[in-house]
């Protein structure tokens, strides 16, 4: 197991060393030094993750309708460049998701429903 804990490690250490990561924790630190902004951006992210796990058959229309709602967000400079560096962040850390799970084998076909 130690080998294992070290190579987690390891892969973390990388993880907070690359680009994505530090722009990502950098932009985070700014939006919570507005209170304001942050919570506004809070509530977009939980609204849209409970949107995207819901069964909702009018998801592209309540996607629209929570684009709009929260459509200041994208006129302004900082909260646009967290949601990018977001992004790009998640896109790594799902990258290394997909992978891990390829290449172990964990059956996850049951999650297909």
């Amino acid at each position: 197991m130690k080998e294992i804990d070290d190579a987690l490690n390891a892969l973390i250490n990388v993880i907070k060393s690359t680009k994505e990561y530090n722009q990502y924790q950098t932009l985070l630190k700014k939006v919570k030094n507005e209170p304001e902004l942050y919570g506004r951006i809070c509530d977009y992210r939980r609204k849209s993750l409970a949107l995207q796990l819901s069964d909702n058959e009018n998801f592209i229309q309540e996607n629209n309708n929570l684009q709009n709602e929260f459509a200041d967000l994208l006129n302004i400079g900082l909260s646009n460049e967290y949601f990018a560096a977001e992004h790009q962040y998640c896109v790594m850390i799902r990258k290394i998701q997909e992978c891990y799970l390829e290449e172990i084998s964990i059956e996850t076909d049951f999650l297909e429903g």
